[in-house]
């Protein structure tokens, strides 16, 4: 309701914020990078059946095929004197800026000087986006500048990442800001790796006798509390891994910490499709490399500019549709073992010194 009235009363008393009227401080310019080819069976494309929401058939194989990849800049837009509520900003200018709150999110009133808001509704929505872009964002505060975010994450893991990254963000959804900076940081340009790999040094100096993993990779179970993506045979999966001396862990029973410590150094990290495959950002080896094992119908290769952008490898296993479900499962062992094997190759390439 809250958000309804909100939309109302923005509509009839004010207009949406005109982003090309607005002083923009450029934080990193567009980039061209290369954009390495991803490692799969060739033959597998042909079960996909679907993408995910947000995307596209068509710009998921561009994704795939690019060789160049432009990555967009990161800007500061400047909205001025400013009031938070639950609704959205209301700017001096009579401007408006809908964000989506429910009466179960808390409240929190504050009133500054200068701040930049940090985060976004899709951040709430999604933990990935959460991981990799509004935590990064926040670096972008400083001395001068704090950082807002508009409302509390609600993610299992979310207080012990706080924690462990040594953040310190505002929460507010309530009050004035005498200066306020939205932030347009969605690319994976130099500027935000630069951020991912700060994040990382401070996991490092905050969690005590992080080590080398011995295992040769990382499965990282599903899980329950996401979108459901049922691998059907994920027990024969795992069994298959163990043999080649992987780890096997339970991200939903274990905290930020003891996934960190897990994860940290990891060759390759291997998992179903999803937001959890950012337990790994921060944390598997600077060459390591992700797996992703695609359900056909939600085909989806968000975490490929990623990799690119951190120089990982990157592979995928589109697995095989259960008939009359949307369960699918890894219907060849040999299939899984040559992009494993591909992806350690292209990881000993790319070695970082």
């Amino acid at each position: 309701m809250i958000n309804k009235i909100c939309r109302l009363f923005g509509k009839t008393f004010g207009h949406s914020i005109d982003f090309n009227s607005l002083d923009v401080l450029n934080l990193c310019p567009n980039e061209e990078r290369e954009a390495p080819t991803a490692i799969y069976i060739e033959s597998h494309l042909k079960r996909i059946s679907g993408v995910h929401i947000m995307s596209t058939i068509e710009y998921e194989y561009e994704r795939l095929n690019q060789k160049k990849i432009i990555h967009g800049p990161t800007k500061l837009y400047a909205l001025g004197q400013s009031r938070l509520f639950r609704g959205g900003i209301w700017t001096k200018k009579n401007e408006f800026m809908r964000r989506l709150l429910n009466s179960k999110d808390e409240a929190f009133n504050k009133d500054f000087d200068k701040a930049v808001i940090t985060d976004s509704d899709i951040a709430h929505q999604y933990f990935g986006h959460w991981l990799h872009d509004a935590i990064p964002a926040s670096l972008v505060a400083d001395l001068n500048m704090e950082a807002i975010s508009f409302k509390k994450p609600h993610y299992f893991h979310a207080e012990d990442y706080l924690n462990l990254f040594s953040l310190n963000l505002n929460f507010c959804n309530s009050g004035k800001v005498n200066s306020l900076f939205l932030l347009e940081d969605v690319s994976q340009n130099s500027y935000k790796v630069k951020r991912y790999l700060e994040l990382r040094e401070r996991l490092e100096r905050n969690i005590i006798s992080l080590t080398g993993s011995r295992f040769e990779g990382v499965f990282m179970a599903r899980g329950k509390t996401g979108v459901k993506r049922n691998l059907n045979n994920e027990q024969a999966v795992i069994e298959h891994l163990q043999r080649k001396n992987f780890d096997i862990i339970y991200p939903e029973s274990m905290t930020a910490s003891e996934i960190v410590h897990r994860l940290w150094n990891a060759p390759i990290l291997i998992s179903v499709e999803g937001s959890a495959f950012n337990h790994g950002l921060y944390t598997i080896a600077k060459n390591g490399a992700y797996l992703v094992l695609q359900p056909p119908h939600i085909f989806n290769n968000v975490h490929k500019g990623i990799c690119d952008a951190l120089n990982r490898p990157y592979g995928f296993y589109v697995c095989q549709s259960m008939q009359n479900s949307d369960e699918f499962y890894v219907d060849s062992m040999d299939d899984l073992d040559r992009i494993i094997d591909g992806l350690r190759n292209d990881g000993i390439k790319r070695k970082i010194v």
